[in-house]
């Protein structure tokens, strides 16, 4: 029989290892409530206020439930996309940064920057294609211009009407820009801006005589009544805006182009978080109000892809514009 001193040390050591046992316990659970609460950065290489940030912050309302994480959309513009690229592949490839991008920073880039700080093949874990987008030329509502053939009959005539703002040089808006202005016969200047929200203003306040971007940067505008988009660069009218004709209906058939988003991971990120991010977004891309989310915005929702695919878009495309950035002749360095 054990003695009392024996039954009471037993007891403390048995308390002790239970304490123990809870300590561990505690440190534990905080050890992976830490890790589940890890915010993942949706970086977005546009400024917070534009159509871009507007389809993330869509999407990532979703993706914090799918993935069941705190997801934050970080905004990083400049440099036509390329800061926002820097960004990511200096990011620990861990599955917690991702970067939704159009496909200048990609497929243009590369064609027109000799020093990119960037290799789009070796640096970047391509994970699914997002939404495709049209792009638009408008005019302030303000302007009589209800066509392509009256802006440029005015912009051969007024010099404060033949200018045409982008939201970037050395990007596909720039070479879309490029196209119509060669093509119109009109000595119209190329202004370039630091995203789509500060061309806009300009564009509304009649400091610039027109703008070309993505059709998203225009739909809310043109609604509300603040500019006139008076073409659009797909093959057919956009469902987002069916009055307004295309290019080529109005006799500019070499502007029949597009572009899209797709979402990468810093190069060397573990295929299995990869898969996570590829199957969270297919869901969320599937969602009706989402779908309908996004057109509203002027992107054309797309149900997902494979990384394989995303890679295989990026080569149609180069072959696409590696001729037209060479007629061109533009060099960003």
């Amino acid at each position: 029989m054990l003695s009392e001193a024996n039954r009471i040390g037993r007891r403390c050591v048995i308390r002790g290892l239970a304490g123990i046992g809870a300590w561990l316990a505690v440190g534990l659970c905080a050890t992976q409530s830490a890790h589940a609460e890890a915010p993942a950065r949706f970086i977005v290489p546009f400024p917070a206020g534009g159509a871009a940030d507007a389809m993330a912050r869509v999407l990532v309302e979703k993706l914090r439930v799918e993935l069941n994480q705190t997801v934050i959309v970080e905004n990083r513009p400049g440099a036509s996309t390329r800061v926002a690229a820097e960004v990511l592949k200096q990011a620990v490839p861990d599955g917690n940064t991702v970067l939704m991008t159009l496909h200048d920073t990609m497929v243009i880039a590369p064609l027109v920057y000799n020093n990119l700080r960037y290799d789009p093949d070796k640096d970047f874990a391509p994970i699914t294609e997002v939404a495709a987008l049209n792009y638009g030329l408008a005019v302030s509502a303000s302007s009589p211009y209800r066509n392509l053939a009256e802006y440029v009959k005015a912009a051969k005539t007024d010099r404060n009407v033949a200018t045409v703002g982008v939201s970037g040089l050395g990007s596909a808006l720039h070479f879309v820009a490029f196209e119509f202005t060669r093509r119109s016969g009109a000595d119209i200047s190329i202004v370039p801006f630091q995203g789509g929200p500060a061309m806009v203003t300009n564009l509304v306040g009649n400091q610039i005589g027109s703008a070309v971007d993505g059709l998203g940067v225009f739909v809310e505008q043109h609604r509300a009544n603040k500019v006139r988009v008076l073409a659009v660069s797909g093959k057919q009218r956009s469902s987002q805006l069916p009055d307004v004709p295309t290019f080529s209906e109005q006799g500019y058939s070499s502007l029949v182009v597009g572009s899209g988003y797709s979402l990468y991971a810093p190069a060397g990120t573990p295929p299995a978080k990869v898969s996570r991010w590829n199957a969270a977004m297919r869901k969320v891309l599937a969602m009706p109000d989402v779908k309908s989310r996004i057109q509203n915005i002027g992107y054309e929702p797309l149900p997902g892809s494979t990384p394989a695919e995303v890679t295989q878009q990026q080569r149609r495309l180069v072959e696409y514009w590696a001729p037209i950035v060479q007629s061109v002749g533009f060099k960003g360095d």
